[in-house]
């Protein structure tokens, strides 16, 4: 018996390539970034491991505040290395909250865009709803395709997936300062028809999810993202 357990041959994580290793590390990050730095605690091989771009990239952003009440560098530093990392909800929440503030609007674009392109879908509703208020034909249009695209494959009324909640909501802890948001409101449909609804809706349950017309559901979405703005 003795005999057959020294044959035994045990594997140990540390033995595991670096590669599958480090897919591994990503996963516990994707779901817990308080796992993560547990994990960088065991010992110098995962430290190292737990490094790379990849991990920044795709580590949950759950546990950390949008908008933190007090500076800490650590934390800053962290966030700052998963935005350089392309990590997909860092992006977003940078970038609607410099845009929204009127703070680095172009990087605050950027991040929206890289964010977007990597399929984050609520930096693609933020993003139609900044085209549109930023106006002018090509810019308005650009922004109703991002919006009626999340229509079209439901992600925008999909509970796990809320957009326009989670936008709303973020609004709400922030001060928006930026002008843009401050002037008149856009009317998407106006540029193929006369208005059909009288009023804004007031609150996000009051969006319609069939629009007959394209222009006439981004108009509510507009309405509804108008209605959590402050002085409005």
């Amino acid at each position: 018996m003795a005999n057959e357990q020294k044959g035994r041959s045990t594997t140990c994580i540390l033995s595991l390539p670096t590669e599958v290793l480090s897919e591994v590390l990503a996963r516990v990050a994707s779901c817990s970034s308080t796992d993560l730095f547990r994990a960088k605690l065991c010992c110098k091989l995962f430290y190292e491991v737990s490094e790379a771009d990849n991990i920044y990239h795709r580590v949950s952003m759950d546990k950390f505040e949008i908008v933190p009440w007090s500076k800490n560098d650590q934390v800053s530093r962290f966030l700052k290395k998963c935005r350089e990392s392309k990590n997909p909800e860092a992006l977003y929440r940078k970038g609607v909250v410099d845009y929204f503030t009127d703070k680095h609007e172009d990087s605050a674009l950027e991040c929206l865009e890289e964010a977007a392109i990597s399929g984050h879908a609520d930096a693609a509703y933020a993003l139609g709803i900044i085209y549109i208020f930023l106006g002018g034909d090509e810019l308005k249009r650009k922004g109703m395709r991002l919006l009626s695209g999340l229509k079209k494959s439901r992600i925008l009324y999909a509970k796990q997936f809320h957009p326009r909640h989670n936008l709303r909501a973020l609004l709400r802890m922030i001060w928006v300062k930026n002008p843009l948001f401050l002037k008149p409101t856009p009317i998407c449909c106006a540029m193929t028809h006369e208005r059909k609804t009288s009023s804004w809706p007031m609150d996000a349950d009051d969006v319609e999810e069939e629009s007959t017309c394209e222009a006439c559901a981004c108009d509510e979405e507009i309405g509804a993202i108008c209605a959590a703005l402050p002085y409005r």
